[in-house]
């Protein structure tokens, strides 16, 4: 065996990890990297030790329009950035769902609630899109407090159901972080939107396939508002792997373009950075989560080291 692949509870992402860098093995780890960022530090100090390939499976950096937009950023089109806001909503632990305690609901397995199940990747898409969050504003709140298995104990949920936060960037740009398991009619609701001077773009993880664009005219009335792209056509990221424009893809294909990544860097020596979340990234967006969790808990603004 040459690759871990980690898919395990958040609990038992670190030993594994470590002991299959220390074997001298590459590793891939499932989102959050860790329960906190002093576990994650500890993954990230094992794998540099052993300077073994790492990635943290944030898989939404391999949705060809999410890459895409990384591209126009990256460019400069959008010129300065001023706003990122992000929202992720599901509703699979409402009350009607009677949801029995599992282990996502435990802060001793799953290390947090809403903020490390999805919140986790639209922390990880603002550092990867706009650039390193610097400081949080945050409040987090657990709805149901009690949750009971069927014919068996109840048990206290210490974790967040929701949270939402105001982030500061290291650019100047400002953003809104959200995510919630409450959001009645939500299945797997991810948006995110970026401003800039020159235009905007605006991501629906539920029309996987489609970026909307809005383009800054040099007369403001002349202005057309937000078109859509549908990304699908061979220049594309990605695209050259599959199929005619228009033959779209789904969420299953963001994970064979994050493992061929993977197995492409082991394979040539390549680095799995800039486009693939590193240990690094792992920790950074943990350090970013813990820093939420702080400022809920004191009710303060709190800065990102």
């Amino acid at each position: 065996m040459q690759l871990l692949d980690n898919l395990s509870p958040n609990d038992l992402h670190a030993e594994p990890s470590i002991l299959a860098a220390q074997a001298g093995k590459h590793v891939i780890c499932e989102k959050p990297l860790a329960r906190t960022a002093e576990e994650a530090k500890s993954m990230l100090d094992a794998v540099t030790k052993a300077g073994v390939k790492h990635m943290t499976a944030f898989n939404y950096r391999f949705v060809p329009a999410l890459r895409l937009a990384r591209e126009l950023i990256a460019s400069g089109k959008l010129g300065r950035i001023y706003h990122f806001r992000a929202t992720y909503q599901q509703e699979w632990i409402m009350p009607h769902y009677g949801t029995p305690p599992i282990w996502r609901l435990s802060k001793a397995t799953a290390g947090s609630g809403a903020l490390g199940d999805l919140g986790a990747h639209i922390v990880d898409l603002a550092r990867f899109l706009v650039g390193e969050i610097t400081t949080v504003g945050a409040m987090t709140r657990t709805f149901i407090e009690e949750r009971t298995a069927p014919g068996g104990p109840t048990s206290t949920v210490d974790v967040d159901d929701a949270f939402v936060a105001t982030a500061g960037f290291a650019s100047g740009a400002v953003g809104t972080l959200e995510a919630t398991r409450f959001a009645a009619g939500r299945k797997n609701h991810q948006v995110v939107e970026i401003n800039g001077e020159r235009g905007s773009i605006r991501f629906a993880l539920e029309r996987l396939n489609e970026l909307e664009v809005f383009w800054v005219g040099e007369d403001p009335r002349e202005t057309q508002g937000f078109h859509n792209v549908l990304v699908s056509e061979a220049y594309h990221p990605f695209w050259k792997h599959w199929w005619p424009q228009g033959h779209i893809i789904g969420w299953e294909h963001t994970f064979i373009h994050e493992i061929a990544h993977m197995l492409d860097c082991i394979v040539n020596n390549k680095d799995v950075a800039p486009y693939g979340a590193t240990f690094e990234d792992g920790y950074r967006a943990a350090l970013v989560c813990d820093a939420i969790l702080e400022s809920a808990a004191t009710r303060r603004q709190v800065d990102i080291g």
